[in-house]
């Protein structure tokens, strides 16, 4: 009789219907200690929840309501997990603790099975502290940028600044030409300036032959003197500057 029952009840049990999953589960909240005990992370466990099919019954207690038992699971999960980190760390819990409850997944069944996901927050307290070392450690990168900025930006003025003094040393026409950079306007002044200095340079060199020249007469060295003046006026005319005719008193007879 027991070999002719079996099958019957195995059929009926069968063709029993499958409970349906209950709806609306409010997520659930609590406390659970970060690394030190010194602050609490605020965990909230979130439930879904899908049929099952009868072969997985009697995983969870029976004792209580499947929901109960899930959040009675996930917390013991939870607690040690979240332990490891500092309070400071509120992503990687989340991270470590979702990794844990997805691992048991399989184990969190009875007549339904249960996903359970979890979100790791702190409190307003540990966002302040966040945001004030945040505020510091901003200020401190900031300065140091600029501090580089500052350091890079005068080190390319400098080596502009040895670039310009190294073209300009040794020319005469150096601050003529800066005057003209700044203004243009001074370039009539200029020109003149540069004329007359022109002129007073030929004269100047003039009066040095002459006292040559006379230095010469007193020595009865004639030759030696007209051979100098013409070398000097051929000179001047060289640098295309204005060469003076010859005095009717001078001495010195040759070409000019």
């Amino acid at each position: 009789m027991r070999k002719w029952l079996a099958p019957m009840l195995y059929h009926v049990h069968q063709n029993e219907p499958e409970a349906v999953p209950p709806t609306n589960i409010e997520p659930f909240t609590f406390d659970s200690p970060a690394k030190g005990d010194a602050y609490d992370f605020s965990v909230t466990l979130h439930r879904t929840v899908r049929s099952a099919g009868r072969r997985a019954r009697t995983v969870l207690d029976d004792e209580i309501s499947e929901a109960e038992a899930v959040l009675q699971r996930a917390f013991e999960e939870v607690r040690p997990i979240t332990r490891q980190f500092e309070i400071t760390e509120a992503g990687a819990a989340e991270l470590a603790a979702n990794q844990r409850l997805a691992s048991i997944s399989s184990a969190i069944t009875g007549s339904y099975r249960w996903t359970v996901r979890v979100e790791v927050n702190v409190s307003e307290e540990v966002r302040q502290l966040n945001r004030d070392a945040y505020r510091k450690q901003h200020d401190i990168r900031s300065e140091a940028a600029a501090a580089l900025l500052h350091i890079e930006s005068t080190n390319r003025v400098r080596l502009k600044w040895q670039e310009f003094l190294a073209a300009v040393e040794g020319s005469d026409r150096a601050v003529h030409a800066i005057q003209l950079a700044a203004d243009r306007s001074q370039l009539p002044q200029i020109i003149t300036g540069l004329v007359k200095q022109r002129e007073q340079d030929a004269q100047e060199l003039l009066s040095t032959v002459d006292r040559i020249m006379q230095s010469y007469q007193a020595v009865d060295m004639l030759d030696f003197v007209v051979s100098n003046e013409t070398v000097l006026r051929r000179t001047l005319e060289l640098l295309g500057l204005p060469i003076p005719p010859l005095q009717n008193d001078t001495i010195l007879i040759g070409e000019a």
